[in-house]
């Protein structure tokens, strides 16, 4: 069986669907009109909204000239895609400030609108990271090695400072299985400034139950 490639979006669109089904769980649930309640859901919401934002910029920048150079009609329907997104999220943003300066019944509908438009967003946003899986991922492939790929990754991973990425690496360790967390460590060990690896294997024993991350740690070189 041969080795799996380079994958420029398993592991991230893993902890962005994570955040997203607890953040439209939480947008369900809440009473709007409860000012505490809601301003844990609101600053739930803004987090991954943030994420969200810093992800489509990253892949805009760093992975669309690849994507463009393998299949332009591709990159072009990509960031259509992106574009489109962008607007819901946006859109999204006005409502939750609207939701803010309100209170009572109003505060009530406008937490109902949030929820449907999140919604929506949900569904659009998770077929388009279907096509990054699959189309995206097939016409990189079938242009580029794994190393060129990795340097993609290299470079983006490289932009992201050191304190916001622990903060994306807390989320995407506990999104992954353990073959992926062993994978991933790993290559940080082999590959990283020890400095870098310290800091995010003790982001991951953090971020992971005692036993998940003993699995892990057991299966990294020596």
């Amino acid at each position: 069986m041969s080795e799996p490639r380079v994958d420029l979006y398993g592991v991230i669109h893993k902890m962005l669907r994570t955040e997203i089904f607890q953040v439209a769980s939480a947008i369900g649930c809440t009473n709007f009109a409860r000012p505490q309640t809601r301003s844990e859901t609101l600053e739930s919401y803004r987090r991954v909204h943030a994420f969200l934002m810093e992800h489509g910029e990253h892949e805009d920048e760093f992975v669309e000239p690849s994507v463009r150079a393998a299949d332009s009609d591709l990159a072009t329907r990509i960031g259509r895609d992106h574009q489109k997104l962008d607007a819901h999220l946006h859109a999204m943003a006005e409502i939750v400030n609207r939701i803010e300066a309100t209170e009572g019944d109003e505060a009530v509908g406008l937490g109902a609108q949030l929820h449907r438009s999140f919604s929506d967003f949900t569904g659009v946003y998770l077929v388009h990271m279907s096509c990054e899986e699959t189309e995206v991922n097939e016409a990189l492939w079938g242009a580029y090695t794994d190393d060129e790929l990795a340097g993609v990754r290299g470079r983006l991973q490289a932009s992201i400072p050191p304190p916001r990425f622990a903060q994306w690496f807390a989320l995407m360790v506990p999104a992954m299985n353990v073959q992926e967390r062993i994978g991933v460590l790993t290559g940080m060990k082999l590959h990283a400034p020890p400095p870098v690896f310290d800091m995010l294997s003790g982001v991951a024993r953090s971020a992971l139950s005692e036993e998940a991350y003993a699995e892990v740690e057991r299966a990294l070189p020596s």
